[in-house]
């Protein structure tokens, strides 16, 4: 009975919530999350505010507990053995999640839905086993960007007094709030001091990020235009927060191939971001002078694609058989397959490694097709990934070819692996016989290159239909990191094609990972979460309200989870 006589509006509101998502008002089964950041800006700036709380609480039975923005309890202290015991019994723990569409109204969960100091007593809230509890909830947002970032919660018996508990838990929550802010001021005054000192050692282009803050000098504002540096911070994802050094190259707009040495910053034991010293590698591509190499079947301009495509092509005119070498997905059979098709325009042998169980069999086999004439070019792929017995076969019929006519032999041999084949048997086996190992940049490295490859792909999928992708489409597929490369590209236009017959792809077609733009790796049930999301908003025409009533949320909750996932509108 949501509009019982005598109930706060508050309350009131999130019963009805709770009886949108069916929540059990008997039995509280809330959610667990094993997965969970227990290094986070919070939980390190609240830890010594709720030890000395703790101590202070000592003789009353009161629980102090700390949630993240979506309601999981990172941390809680209960010095009362009897307070302790119940909230175990209510699965009030770390890890459990207290959002109301998980247990209903609780001063966690409606303190979020909320977003402001909530006191929940006795029978208000929606679950029964709750309601020997009193709980008060303060929301503690982030001090720089402003963003809801957990709750502080304080849990005791009914009978409590409860505006004391509620004005505990706001002074408590202001109190970790200064502390996240005085620690967020330490790291960036940390990577401050260390960018004006790099600034001073040198005078190349300097960059300074972390999470809240991007620093850029003089030098490289004068170096690079808006695009170059918009491009220049984009490639410094790949490598900030990583505690070791590291160097990068990114591909610029302008045509420019940039070294980014990327050196981590501490403050104490903290890492609090990374400077990335700046270093032109080629000169743009206006003055360069050489056209875009160009294969037949192949997409992109950038430089380090050009430079890969000269390297295979110089490759097979040398004579010289080739190692193509990089992450799954990034064309490495496809380039092998183009330059046999430009330089040995006749037969091609493409065999997968992997799959192969008999290598007895199957290398006289390929001896076999070889042997037949025509000198065929022959691709074999994953070739790290075969046995020694595997090695052992393809190195003998390796050495006969080296040493028969040419009608015998294969025109030209190229081999793909993995991005770091160390530790396989590749390199005493099968590495003597090549002259030459290009390794083809992932797709994050040369993004400017997704303008060509999506008209191309989507041409492959569509046929003979008139689609195309919107410009605004196009800038949200340029924007991803694609860890898959050019395959996972491939598949997402592949998707789309057969969803949108004809027209223009906007976003709002595209799959639901290429809707969000957040770096951060997800779990298994925030992709089914955001997916979801995703499909609702599509659904309702962009209408949040209409979606979260779908979906069985609140309002206040998409409009949460939206920004959590940075799901683009």
């Amino acid at each position: 009975m949501p509009e019982l006589a005598g109930v706060r509006e508050i309350i009131s509101a999130s019963w009805r919530r709770a009886l949108e998502h069916r929540i059990d008002a008997d039995e509280p089964d809330p959610i667990f999350v094993a997965d969970r950041d227990e290094d986070s800006l919070l939980l390190r700036s609240a830890k010594p505010i709720l030890d000395n709380l703790t101590s202070e609480l000592s003789d009353h039975p009161v629980a102090i507990l700390l949630t993240d923005a979506d309601g999981l309890v990172v941390s809680r202290s209960s010095p009362d053995r009897a307070l302790h015991s119940g909230l175990d019994r209510i699965c009030l723990a770390p890890g459990f999640s207290y959002a109301e569409e998980s247990i209903g109204t609780n001063g966690i969960g409606t303190t979020l839905e909320c977003q402001q100091p909530v006191l929940v007593s006795g029978f208000e809230h929606f679950n029964s086993r709750l309601a020997a509890f009193e709980c008060a909830g303060a929301p503690i947002h982030h001090p720089i960007r402003g963003h809801l970032v957990g709750v502080l919660d304080l849990t005791s018996w009914t009978g409590t007094p409860g505006p004391l508990l509620l004005t505990l838990a706001r002074t408590t929550a202001k109190r970790i709030e200064e502390a996240m802010l005085a620690g967020a001021g330490a790291r960036e005054l940390a990577l401050f001091r260390e960018y004006l000192a790099s600034c001073r050692r040198g005078s190349g282009a300097i960059l300074a990020v972390n999470e809240d803050v991007v620093m850029v000098n003089n030098h490289a504002q004068d170096l690079y235009d808006a695009a170059d540096r918009a491009a220049l911070i984009t490639h410094t994802a790949d490598v900030a927060g990583s505690p070791t050094p590291a160097t990068v190259l990114a591909d610029l707009p302008s045509g420019v191939v940039a070294r980014l040495e990327y050196r981590p910053v501490h403050h104490g034991s903290t890492l609090v971001g990374g400077l990335f010293r700046v270093k032109n590698q080629a000169v743009p591509r206006r003055a360069a002078g050489p056209a875009d190499v160009r294969l037949p079947g192949l997409a992109g301009s950038s430089p380090v694609w050009r430079q890969a495509c000269a390297a295979a092509e110089a490759s097979i005119t040398g004579g010289n058989w080739l190692v193509l070498t990089g992450e799954n997905g990034t064309g490495k059979t496809a380039l092998a397959q183009a330059v046999a098709r430009r330089h040995a325009p006749g037969r091609q042998i493409v065999l997968d490694c992997a799959p192969v169980g008999n290598h007895e069999a199957w290398a006289h086999a390929l001896a076999d097709e070889v042997s037949g004439g025509n000198s065929p070019a022959v691709i074999l792929r994953h070739a790290d990934t075969l046995s020694d017995d595997g090695m052992r076969r393809l190195t003998e019929l390796f050495t006969t070819w080296q040493g028969a006519p040419p009608d015998d032999a294969p025109a030209w041999v190229a081999v793909t692996v993995g991005e770091d084949p160390r530790g396989t048997e590749i390199h005493n086996w099968l590495m003597p016989f090549f002259a030459h190992t290009v390794e083809v940049p992932p797709l994050r490295h040369r993004i400017e290159d997704v303008r060509r490859l999506v008209p191309a792909l989507l041409a492959r999928h569509a046929g003979n239909r008139d689609i195309e992708v919107s410009d605004a489409c196009l800038r949200q597929l340029m924007r991803l990191p694609w860890t898959g490369n050019v395959r996972q590209l491939d598949d997402v236009l592949a998707q789309v094609s057969r969803r949108r017959r004809t027209g223009l792809i906007e976003v709002d077609d595209l799959p639901a990972e290429c809707r969000t733009v957040t770096r951060r790796q997800l779990t298994r049930l925030e992709i089914m979460e955001r997916d979801a999301i995703v499909r609702s908003l599509a659904a309702n025409d962009g209408n949040k309200e209409r979606a979260a009533a779908d979906l069985g949320m609140s309002r206040a909750t998409i409009y949460r989870k939206i920004r959590a996932f940075s799901i683009v509108p």
